[in-house]
């Protein structure tokens, strides 16, 4: 058995612990790796505790003295880049099973410090006003989506619906502000509410919103309040209402938003959830352009034309689809298939002929057996030769694409499949893409 000691201020912590065949020996270089991981370890469980510590009003004090004791503790033990140098020498060697979980606790230990640190550090860079907003033009749709899709491997996972209500009735396309700031907002809030989120759902909801301001830029004149547009994001998850304060994600949070000069408020339940919400003030400037109008986001006539129903548990969900659907000339959504196809043998009855020409179904491993009735049923009403196109709602990972495609292989008609997070943008360019390659087919 080989035993290092976990030290914080000069004390014993605890201790790791490993065994191994008594046949063989630890060898120097896995000895002074194990001690590497004890050092990394001891840091981050330092940090951690020092965190806890600080009430909130003291954490911009003492960030630039800890983020400068942790870049020299970090050297004098052993250097993040070091630690990465000596694990790329082992990629391409041949290791045991014992030797790759080493590495692989070195790995996640060094990042987690490093995550840390780089956090710290950011605080501190904010409350000397080092981190300035670079505004850019930016479609900020695109930006939900792309941030949204860093989490696809930990959603499908967890099996939770990430769900975007996004306001596209009053939503411009393109915003002036700061778009990396923005992102490291949103990207940590999503990493929180992930976190703590075991099952069900997280909805991001994103806004404008008309705030009051004080216009007091001629010193001559009496102040007045101003109406100005921002964009209001909230963000609800179904977890156990806990709020990570370990990396100081959600202190950065605060701060950046109130470098961009709105507000940041979060409220939390044990055992019901949390819920975030904040302002993000934007550019004016580009509000106005004809160009750039939520009209931006209207649906193409031939999808406007379609008459679609949408199949989907979660309430939520089929709250966002809806929206992105609103100008449809008929849109019909039920929590279960039943109810849905109970729907088009009514209406079957009554005109004898299809209700529907697109049908999206939200598809799960649990599921799977209900939908591949339904499929069947569909077919069958759908004698009348509409082609009913039906469309698989799925996680976008490898196990939400296999188990569409095991269904697909098993359905001799129009079939697709879109990713969840559903967007305006993805219903489109699927929809646009199905027409554009019926086209062809038929020339």
């Amino acid at each position: 058995m080989l035993t290092i000691e976990l030290k914080i201020n000069d004390s014993c912590w605890g201790w790791i612990k490993l065994h191994r065949s008594p046949n063989s020996i630890w060898l120097n270089s896995e000895i002074e790796l194990l001690q590497q991981i004890s050092n990394q370890i001891s840091l981050a469980i330092f940090y951690k505790t020092l965190m806890e510590e600080n009430l909130e009003k003291e954490i911009q004090i003492k960030a630039e003295t800890i983020a400068n004791e942790a870049k020299t503790q970090i050297l004098a033990n052993a250097s993040h880049g070091a630690i990465i140098g000596l694990i790329s020498i082992f990629d391409f060697s041949t290791l045991t099973n014992n030797q790759k979980d080493m590495i692989n606790i070195i790995q996640h230990t060094s990042d987690f410090v490093l995550s840390i640190v780089n956090e710290i550090l950011n605080i501190t860079k904010l409350d000397v006003h080092q981190i300035t907003l670079v505004n850019s033009t930016f479609d900020l749709l695109d930006l939900f989506e792309k941030v949204i899709e860093q989490f696809t491997k930990d959603v499908e996972n967890k099996q939770i619906e990430l769900i975007l209500n996004y306001d596209i009735e009053n939503l411009p396309r393109y915003i002036k502000s700061d778009p990396e700031r923005l992102k490291q907002v949103l990207f940590c809030l999503l990493l929180n509410s992930i976190k703590f989120t075991e099952a069900d759902e997280i909805v991001v909801y994103v806004s404008i919103k008309l705030q009051k301001i004080i216009d007091d830029k001629e010193s001559n004149t009496h102040s007045q309040a101003v109406k100005k547009e921002c964009l209001l994001i909230e963000l609800h998850d179904t977890g156990n209402g806990h709020q990570d304060s370990i990396g100081l994600g959600l202190s950065i949070c605060k701060n950046i938003v109130t470098t961009n000069g709105g507000e940041f408020k979060a409220e939390s339940q044990l055992g019901k959830g949390s819920k975030f919400w904040f302002t993000w003030n934007i550019d004016s400037s580009l509000l106005n352009n004809r160009f750039n109008s939520p009209i931006s986001y209207i649906l193409p006539s031939y999808i406007m034309l379609k008459r679609i129903l949408v199949i989907h548990p979660v309430e939520s969900a089929r709250n966002a689809i809806l929206r992105y659907l609103k100008m449809v000339k008929k849109v019909d959504a039920f929590d279960t298939p039943s109810k849905g196809i109970q729907e088009i043998k009514n209406y079957l009855e009554l005109y004898n002929h299809s209700i529907y020409d697109i049908v999206f179904i939200r598809l799960y491993e649990k599921n799977k057996d209900e939908v591949m009735k339904v499929l069947l049923e569909l077919r069958e009403m759908d004698m009348y030769g509409n082609d009913l196109l039906i469309i698989f709602i799925v996680s976008s990972g490898n196990k939400g694409t296999i188990l569409a495609e095991n269904l697909i292989s098993k359905d001799g008609g129009r079939v697709a499949v879109i990713y969840s997070s559903i967007t305006w943008q993805k219903i489109t360019t699927l929809l646009s893409n199905l027409r554009d390659d019926a086209v062809k087919n038929k020339t």
